[in-house]
């Protein structure tokens, strides 16, 4: 474990739950884990290590208000305040937990109980709450005598259910107003339907919402993306087309209503992924996708655009006889380290950190002409 990760509580109960079956008394833990076992220390790193990554992709939210929140969101909230929390508070916290995991299980046949972990753990970016669901797997295993053997171990190829709070980005939502709370988020989720099915029970049961800001989340996917393609000598050549198909893509989901998506923006990036290395391709749209939905940039998994946020993007057009403007809004600016800088006073337009091959071709141009001369 890094020494900028530390486990600071730990437990693990089991929801006992088969699916079409009646569901059992919870197993409940009553002691902490010892955060310093390395077995206990790999679990954590197995999962935080996939949280975020293809295929368990999170949203990003808070928790609801009014109709749906329950009782672990007020709980919790109560628990982040208490510095530092004992053992008791903690598993205290994990036990209402439960109880909600229970009861919303309970109603659903085809809902499926696992091992759930809690864990309050603190790294180089903040101190965090991560619950998550783990199952089982079987598998096979060679005895000392060198016979095949049945195993049965813990599942950490992918996260089933699991949510994250963010204690530092809770607090700031909780000091900010109304209108500021509407483009914060501070936890994610992962969840196969969402709470749409019986597989997202766990996340209604902790009274998980999505809801990440819609401007915030257009801005940062459009800046991070050029950003990635930019910082990557092999995309580099790509970014202004990439650029273009990206926000063309967002135009038309604005425009029909539709929520933006990171599955549908990988295919818009994997054409300018190299292919000309076995595996390349997918290892540089796992590392972008993966950067995105990311705790630091919390691009969610899919998403509302925003057209305010959207319209510093596309394009201020205009054509005269002789001559013809077309760049983007974000370039324009009335002071004078503006890509595209607007005098005011000399009602003029003057173009900022030109590219070299536009330099060279003006140049040429007008040493053309002095040759004609």
């Amino acid at each position: 474990m890094t020494t900028d990760f530390s486990i600071n509580k730990v437990v693990i109960h089991e929801l006992i739950k088969e699916q079409h079956k009646g569901i059992q008394p919870s197993n409940i833990r009553p002691s902490v884990l010892d955060g310093r076992n390395e077995a206990v220390k790999k679990l954590i790193m197995g999962i935080t290590s996939l949280y975020g990554r293809r295929n368990n992709n999170a949203h990003y939210g808070t928790f609801r208000i009014g109709e749906g929140r329950g009782s672990f969101p007020d709980h919790f909230e109560s628990y982040a305040l208490v510095m530092p929390p004992t053992e008791d508070v903690f598993l205290a916290l994990t036990q209402i937990a439960m109880k909600s995991l229970y009861s919303k299980a309970e109603l659903s046949p085809l809902a499926s109980g696992g091992y759930i972990l809690f864990c309050d753990y603190s790294n180089q970016q903040g101190r965090y709450f991560l619950t998550a669901m783990v199952k089982q797997k079987e598998g096979i295993k060679l005895s000392e005598a060198l016979e095949p053997e049945e195993l049965v171990q813990l599942d950490l190829s992918r996260l089933h259910q699991a949510a994250r709070i963010n204690f530092g980005k809770l607090s700031a939502y909780l000091a900010a107003d109304e209108r500021d709370r509407l483009e914060l988020s501070y936890l994610s989720f992962v969840s196969p339907h969402t709470g749409k099915t019986a597989a997202g029970y766990f996340i209604t049961a902790l009274g998980c919402a999505p809801g990440a800001g819609s401007a915030r989340a257009t801005e940062t996917l459009i800046q991070e993306s050029t950003k990635f393609f930019k910082e990557n000598e092999t995309l580099q050549p790509h970014a202004r087309e990439f650029k273009i198909n990206l926000i063309a893509y967002l135009q038309r989901k604005k425009e029909s209503g539709e929520s933006a998506k990171l599955s549908e923006i990988e295919e818009i990036a994997r054409p300018f992924m190299p292919a000309d290395e076995s595996g390349q391709a997918d290892d540089l749209v796992d590392a972008f996708i993966t950067r995105l939905n990311s705790e630091e940039l919390a691009v969610p998994i899919e998403f509302p655009v925003s057209k305010r946020a959207l319209g510093r993007y596309t394009h201020i057009k205009y054509k005269a006889d002789n001559w013809e403007l077309n760049f983007e809004r974000g370039a324009l600016g009335n002071d004078d380290t503006a890509d595209i800088y607007y005098d005011t006073a000399l009602n003029r337009i003057i173009i900022n950190q030109i590219p070299t091959g536009a330099i060279e071709l003006i140049k040429q141009e007008l040493d053309s002409r002095v040759t004609e001369q």
